[in-house]
Parts: C-alpha cells; structure tokens; sequence
C-alpha cells in the first residue's frame, strides 16, 4: 500500500498495562496529529478468550470507528480462542495471545484506540508504535478500516456470506475467515471461494471470482484434511477437527488472504462475498477508504459473539440480518429462472418469460435428464421449476449463482449451461435517450420495451459494453437474458447494469 506520507517522520510510542472492566471502553491511546501508526501489539492474557473484548479505533474525531472488531479477530485469532501462530505481511501472532499488526494507519488530527471488556475485569497489555509529522500536514486522504461479521447459519446453495461493503474510493487489503462446521450435507469449500464485485454502480466494473474455499487460501483439495500453515500472503493457520456428536467430526478452521502484489483498487464500491454452506462464519475485512466508513453490520450483544457447539445454543445463532445495516440502494430486480440451456436452447428460444410478465407464474426450464435441477434435492426446494424472484442489486451487480445454484455436491461449477432473465423498470419524466453500461461474461441478448431483442454477443470474460437506447415517458421495461457456462471466471454468472441521461444522472433500475 503506497500511502504519501509527509517525508520526516519522529518515531514514537505508546507502552501501557491498563485495567478494564466489564463493559466500559477503556481508551489505550490518544494520538495528536498528524501522525500513522505503524505498528500495535497487545495481549490480554496467556488463556484469555479472543471474542471477549472490542477493539476501536477512531481517526480524525469521527463518531463512528474506522475499526470495530472482536479482540482477537481483528488479529486474525477467531473462534474465540487464545492464539494459534500467524506469520505474515500484516499479521503476526506468537504465543502466547502475542497479537501483532503492521497496517499503516494515517490520520489528520487524531487517532483513538479503545478497548471494550465484556469477559470480566482484567489488564490488557498494548503498544502503540507510530510516526508524528510535525509542522507537516497530511495530503493522504485515505483512511485504514477494519470490520466484523459473522452470520450463523449461513445459506446452503443460496445466498454467499457477506464479507464487506464499502464506499470507493479506495483499495481492499486482505481479509481473514473463520468456518465451524455444522452442515454435513457437502463440504465447507464446496460452498464456493471469494466472489469480488467492483464498481457494479461505476464506470469499469470488475468481477472476480473463486472456486473452492480452501483455493482461495493458497492451498488445494477439498478443504477436508489440511495441516495448519501460515505464508506470507494467504495460508490456513487454524484447521483441526472436532467432535460435534455426529458420525465424523467437523472442521474448523481460519483462512486469511491478503492482496499485496495482486492489488485490489476500486473507485464507486466493492462488496465481498464467500461461499458457503450452512454453517458458522465470521470475518475480519481490512481496506482503505477515502471518507468517513459506513458500517454494514451492528455488533451483537456479548452472548452472540461467542461460538456454539450447536446452532440451537441460544447464543450460538446468528442468523442473516439480524444485525445487518443497510446497504446502499442500488436497485432492484425481478428474475426469473433456472433454465436449462444446452446447445442454447434456452438462449434462442422467445420465451413467455420475456415477453409477459407475471408475478405469480411459473415456467417450464426445459431441463432433461442430465440437467442438475432435476436431483431429489434440487426438486424439494423448487428450483426445477422456473419462476420469477425479487432481488436487491448489489452494488449495480446481480448474480444468478445466489438465487438459483442447484442442490448438488461439488465445486460450484454446477450453474453452468444454465440461463435466466432479469427485469426492471426505468422511469423517466420524457422521451429521451440514455446509456446503457452492461458488463457480463458468456452471452447477453436485451429487450427494451418489447423492441426486437439484441443480441450483444459473447464475452469470454468479465467485460463491459455500452449501447445508447430511446426511453419513453412514463415506464421503460428493461428485460436480459444472460447464459453460463464453464468459462474463465469459473462459472459466474453475474451482470453489472448502468442506466445514465445525457445530463449525467444515474436512472436507478426499479422491480414494478
């Protein structure tokens, strides 16, 4: 990370045990800027419990923390455990709960750090080792974020788990994660690796797709045995295997990521996710951002940070949205599938779909025997059947993968020779023309208020295009067909849409 920084710097240090007590915030550092902390260690004790205290960290007199995250997490110790050895670019831990990071952390006027006891009374032991400008001042205008989320339990075949939110412009650092494993019915990494939406609702739109979880983490195969080991840049320094009660014992493990040489840069939005099955997931994602940070989740009370051996633990359950914020509206879609689209059947087809819209309809997919729609499990929770949903964008993305994967084992390359279709309506207060900014990969054919349909070809990856259209006064009906198949992004199956006026504002897609 390149910050532009002022050229003389006067090393300093903050060195303090300090008492904490139960549920008061207990301020470590008080830093007058401008200055950038460099390096923190700290410890709460050699057996001590990792959810049990928060760590804050405040820049610039904001009322809202740029870093919020359970003690031990933001360090990359999660499950609630002491400490297990981390060695790399930004994070390092050594026993026993020896907790180091090396993120810089720039700031104008001041910097906070506070810690919040919610496991007893007790010392925490902390250095603060930063850098002062004197009679310099800051011209770097982003700022270090860091932020928690766990949700328990996650979606099986569904919706991914949300990593992060957050406003651009700015650049992603890495992330770590954290798996229990209750669901038995498929592996944890065949629940999918990262998925990295960039600038959905900007000028250059990116995707960035994984394949397994464990590929994610630098290692390989499966995701079910795998020695603890930690690298430079991405490793699994927590994996072992415990008795939950069921014939074979679950994983549980922590992988990190961190994007140092392959850097991750976004200028309007990134949103994160990692897939999943239904287990328990938490996770710390690291980034810098220009302006104040925007929470996308709330911390839960001290009972539901904690880890469960079984979901129905009255602290263990987490479940999406209960203490999620939210999000940026960037419209909302109804989609309609799963199809079946061998030989692009389903492409070449007009479809009912397309053309008469119905809430309330189902659809024959045109499956065939060897479509993955058609298994016992596919079946009972409906997706052999195609029928219209309605669906938040996230960030300007839609992504059939959440909506209509099939119950299937395996990587979750399952989606591919599939279609769907996508609707929305555009409002606007007279004739006028606009911008069309779409950005897919394999192939896209759009509608435009029932107009003949345009085929906009094949991308053999992720990449934008953009069309000017005539919109009518009143409501515009937007519908696309998207295809998938097993192409360089591994089967995503994602769209990225835009609709600008000539006089540059942003139309924002609507599901009547």
């Amino acid at each position: 990370m390149n910050l532009n920084l002022p050229k003389v710097a006067v090393s300093d240090r903050i060195s303090v045990v300090q008492r904490v007590k139960t549920n008061e915030r207990t301020t470590f550092a008080n830093l007058e800027g401008p200055g950038c902390i460099r390096h923190m260690w700290g410890t709460a004790g050699r057996e001590g419990n990792g959810r049990n205290a928060i760590m804050r960290i405040y820049f610039d007199d904001e009322s809202v923390p740029y870093v919020e995250a359970p003690f031990g997490d933001f360090f990359g110790v999660m499950h609630g455990l002491p400490w297990y050895p981390v060695n790399t670019r930004y994070l390092s831990v050594q026993g026993f709960s020896g907790y180091n990071c090396y993120f810089d952390m720039p700031f104008a006027r001041s910097a906070r750090v506070e810690v919040e006891s919610g496991g007893g009374d007790g010392s925490v032991y902390m250095f603060v080792n930063w850098h002062r400008f004197p009679n310099q001042e800051l011209e770097e205008p982003r700022r270090f974020c860091a932020r928690w989320r766990r949700e328990a339990p996650t979606e099986r075949y569904g919706e991914d788990f949300l990593l992060l939110d957050a406003d651009g412009p700015g650049q992603l650092i890495g992330f770590s994660y954290g798996v229990r494993l209750y669901d038995d019915t498929d592996r944890w990494s065949h629940g999918g690796g990262d998925n990295i939406y960039i600038d959905g609702d900007g000028d250059h739109p990116a995707y960035l797709r994984g394949v397994g979880g464990e590929d994610t983490f630098g290692s390989s195969f499966g995701g079910a045995l795998h020695d603890p080991e930690t690298h430079l840049y991405a490793g699994m320094p927590y994996y072992t295997h415990a008795d939950v009660g069921q014939a074979r014992p679950a994983q549980r493990l922590v992988g990190y990521r961190f994007f140092e040489r392959d850097t991750i840069e976004f200028r309007k939005s990134i949103h994160v996710r990692f897939g999943s099955m239904r287990n328990d997931i938490c996770a710390t994602s690291y980034w810098y951002q220009e302006g104040p940070v925007r929470p996308f989740f709330e911390m839960p009370d001290w009972e539901r940070l904690q880890p469960a051996e079984r979901f129905e633990s009255p602290w263990g359950e987490l479940p999406k949205g209960t203490h999620d914020l939210p999000l940026p509206d960037t419209g909302s879609w109804w989609v309609c599938g799963p199809f079946w689209n061998r030989e692009e059947r389903a492409m070449e087809a007009n479809l009912e779909a397309e053309t008469d819209f119905d809430p309330e309809a189902t659809f024959d997919g045109m499956h065939d025997e060897q479509s993955p729609w058609l298994t016992e499990e596919s079946r009972e929770i409906g997706r052999d059947v195609a029928r219209w949903q309605k669906r938040f964008a996230l960030r300007g993305f839609v992504d059939f993968n959440h909506i209509f994967r099939p119950h299937i084992r395996g990587t979750p390359s399952n989606s591919r020779d599939a279609m769907a279709i996508a609707r929305c309506v555009l409002e606007v207060a007279e004739d006028t023309a606009a911008s069309l900014r779409l950005a897919w990969d394999d192939r896209l054919i759009l509608r435009v208020n029932r107009d003949d349909r345009m085929d906009l070809g094949h991308h053999g990856a992720f990449r934008k295009q953009t069309l000017q259209v005539d919109l009518k006064k009143g409501q515009n009906t937007i519908v696309l067909k998207l295809s998938n198949t097993l192409g360089s992004n591994y089967c995503g199956w994602a769209f990225a849409f835009r609709a600008t006026l000539p006089d540059g504002s942003v139309l924002i897609p609507r599901a009547e």
